[in-house]
Formats: C-alpha cells, structure tokens, sequence
C-alpha cells in the first residue's frame, strides 16, 4: 500500500533526494547550536520591522503581543479578516517573515488547537554576511478572526 503525500499523489515518493541543500541546512544547524548564538533583544530587533510589517495597507494580519519565552520570541497575531484558509495564512505569514527575515531561514508550520504557529530560526552565516553569525527564534502564533 502507498502511502500518499497529498490526496492525487500515486507514486508514494519524489523523484530525488534533497541533497542539493543539505548541506548549507547542516551548516545553519550548527551555528544555531552555537553557545551565544541567539542575538539579545529581539523587541529593539525585530519587533519595529513586525509593527511595520503589520500597519502595511494590504496587511492581513494584527499583531496583539509579544514576550520572550525561553529565548524564542512569541508573537501574537490575529487575522483581519475572518474565514482565511490555511494557506492564505501561511502567506501572510511567509510575508510577515520577509519584514526581518536573515541571510538564512528555517520555517515550520504546526497547529496548536486553532492557533497556527510557525516557528522560525533565521540568522546569518560567516560566507553570507558582513557582522559574526547570530540569529533569532521566533515563533509566530495566528489566531483566526472570530
């Protein structure tokens, strides 16, 4: 029995390895494991570019809070508008991300009840950028409009 990647697929797998990326994926993964890695501040840092972000005309998201949680900066949104889709979500997340997003970028998308998160690890390399590696985690939560 195949086991299906999405509802049309009948292969049950792709057509080559990701090879192509492991490596520089591998090489992020080890600056973020780095002792001093996470860069303080992620209020003065990060927090004016999401504020911008979201006061943009064609925003389609509120921000409602934020704190610091175990060094993962948590930020609350809400839609603008209600009955948004899962993807729509997640491009308005992908959007908002670009406002502080780094030389390097993880993005994972998980559901906590209705909430939709999506945890996020961007940060600089020393081949990509002119200041020493640092980063940022963040978590953005998106709470539909109800």
């Amino acid at each position: 029995m195949i086991r299906k990647r999405w509802d049309s697929d009948d292969r049950g797998r792709g057509v080559a390895s990701g090879d192509a990326f492991a490596e520089p994926v591998a090489e992020f993964g080890e600056l973020m494991a780095q002792p001093g890695w996470i860069a303080e501040e992620p209020e003065a840092h990060l927090l004016p570019h999401l504020v911008a972000a979201c006061a943009e005309p064609d925003s389609t998201l509120e921000l409602t809070s934020t704190e610091t949680v175990d060094d993962i900066f948590v930020v609350e949104l809400t839609a603008k508008e209600s009955a948004r889709s899962t993807g729509e979500l997640r491009r308005a997340a992908v959007g908002l991300l670009a406002a502080f997003a780094e030389e390097a970028t993880f993005i994972r998308q998980r559901q906590d009840g209705d909430v939709l998160e999506f945890d996020v690890a961007t940060g600089t390399a020393p081949a990509e950028a002119r200041f020493a590696p640092h980063g940022h985690l963040v978590r953005l939560r998106i709470r539909p409009r109800v």
